[in-house]
């Protein structure tokens, strides 16, 4: 028998992945409703990200990402903005694994 998943706001069970936003909210990945991340989370700025980890702009975001990721590898630059695009792919993959495949389409 799988978990249910709740809303970190409304603390309702989150039923479809269509109803789930994922964001990295003070130091950790948090699940919201759609209609709860529209009203209260969308606006926050301190240690919130406004935007979600999953859904087009999160996939677009983490395609960027990886594909950047390589550039040190190719190039003689610092190797910082490698390590900020593997955390960008890696907070995309968790998000996958740990809430989005529990959930049906």
């Amino acid at each position: 028998m799988k978990k249910e998943m709740h809303c970190e706001s409304c603390l309702m069970p989150i039923k479809t992945r269509d109803d789930l936003i994922t964001v990295w909210a003070f130091f950790k990945v948090r699940p919201y409703h759609r209609s709860c991340y529209e009203n209260s989370l969308k606006g926050a700025a301190l240690f919130v990200g406004n935007q979600p980890i999953n859904g087009f702009s999160g996939n677009f975001t983490a395609l960027v990402a990886f594909i950047l990721a390589w550039i040190p590898l190719f190039k003689d630059v610092t190797w910082g903005l490698t390590v900020v695009c593997v955390f960008i792919v890696l907070m995309r993959l968790y998000s996958f694994i740990r809430f989005e495949k529990r959930l049906p389409l």
